[in-house]
């Protein structure tokens, strides 16, 4: 797994350095048995940005005016979204990120996929793992939903130095910890965040069972033993 997902993100022409950032000594070994940059953390950041936020303030990353973070729970992310949520950047957003639109309304009412609906200019008026936006008059049906698609958030972002630096200055917030969605500390704080829509993804890993659609799906594209 962290084999495939340091060949995948090594391929994408818009990053220009992959490093894994882990509190995880064991992730480390396997990363370096591979070939793949790693870098041991503090074990109590509270979200991903915190712990890429440690990775982008230390020697030898300092330089970097764009910094990318993709999760390690999304394995098979194509090169599309990344390059959609850095772009979101270059053209002026402190933050970007993506969403794919939600046709099965099973993802709708699944808290393990992160809802997001936007404002007019593009940039994220909220994220929640309830079914947002919320169809009071009928039902969220497949029917509708290809007429008027809700968006699932993918695990992906782009920050400009400063705005990472920013978001983790400060502290975890109401939301945030209600809905467990570290983005949502900084819609809190009035922090911008572009979201760029591409025509599809593949899920993440949320649960044992998307693990082992993943190992399935991997199997499928001949990437998995």
């Amino acid at each position: 797994m962290i084999e495939w997902v340091w060949e995948r993100a090594s391929g994408m022409a818009c990053l220009s350095e992959v490093v894994v950032a882990t509190d995880s000594a064991e992730v480390v070994a396997v990363c370096e048995g591979v070939g793949a940059r790693a870098v041991l953390t503090d074990p109590g950041h509270p979200s991903g940005t915190d712990r890429v936020a440690e990775v982008a303030a230390r020697e030898g990353f300092s330089s970097w005016e764009v910094v990318v973070n993709l999760q390690g729970d999304e394995p098979l992310m194509e090169a599309e979204p990344v390059a959609a949520a850095v772009q979101e950047v270059r053209a002026g957003r402190p933050i970007g990120t993506c969403a794919t639109p939600i046709l099965d309304p099973d993802d709708l009412g699944d808290p393990g996929v992160v809802k997001v609906v936007l404002r007019d200019d593009g940039t994220a008026l909220y994220f929640s793992r309830a079914p947002i936006p919320f169809r009071r008059d009928g039902q969220m049906d497949g029917a509708f939903l290809h007429r008027k698609p809700a968006l699932r958030h993918l695990g992906v972002y782009a920050y400009r130095r400063e705005a990472l630096m920013e978001w983790v200055s400060l502290p975890p917030s109401r939301l945030e910890v209600i809905e467990r969605l570290e983005q949502l500390r900084a819609l809190e704080a009035g922090m911008s965040i572009g979201v760029a829509v591409v025509r599809k993804a593949e899920g993440g890993v949320d649960t044992l069972a998307d693990a082992r659609r993943i190992e399935q799906r991997m199997r499928e594209l001949g990437l998995g033993s």
